[in-house]
């Protein structure tokens, strides 16, 4: 790409994903601090906790972890053990690099399937959390549906991977999208 070539409508739009996602995961983190602050400060000091502190906790933090999960995938961001570094040749590395990838899509789409049957099964059941009694459900469908941008992004990745390799020095990241 040359310096005042303009960004591919998918880069774009991954582009823009990233950013809302990066804002969603800000607000839920600032929300969970919050949350805790105010939990700890009444609970010690005005012995008046926050009502179902817990479990607001308990809901947002599982929106910050799989918020974070697309945006840290297409990153290229998770934390690595390079034990084979070193050790493979550029052909070794690339296989290495493939099922890694695959490996990766499997089971991002199988936490995609099973928490979308989670959410089925807790909005059949009209599973609630015990004070609140807010819906376990929608954490449910929320989690699916960011596994499965994941799924995605993993299997662009995989894409570029195969067919133009050489797009793996792209923007410092293996196969940048």
């Amino acid at each position: 790409m040359s310096v005042g070539a303009a960004t591919p409508p998918t880069l774009y739009f991954l582009d823009v994903l990233d950013k809302c996602l990066m804002a969603i995961i800000a607000v839920v983190m600032f929300a969970m601090m919050t949350v805790t602050f105010v939990d700890v400060t009444g609970r010690y000091v005005f012995n008046a906790p926050i009502p179902g502190g817990f479990e607001i906790i308990q809901f947002l933090l599982p929106m910050a972890m799989f918020g974070a999960l697309p945006v840290i995938t297409r990153a290229e961001e998770h934390i690595v053990i390079s034990i084979l570094e070193g050790v493979l040749n550029s052909g070794g590395a690339w296989i290495q690099r493939f099922f890694v990838l695959i490996g990766c899509c499997v089971v991002n789409a199988g936490i995609t399937y099973l928490m979308w049957l989670q959410g089925v099964e807790l909005t059949e059941a009209d599973q609630v959390s015990g004070f609140l009694e807010w819906s376990f459900a929608p954490p449910a469908y929320i989690i699916s549906g960011l596994s499965a941008i994941t799924v995605v992004i993993i299997f662009l990745m995989l894409i570029l991977h195969v067919f133009w390799p050489s797009s793996q020095t792209a923007g410092g990241k293996k196969d940048g999208i």
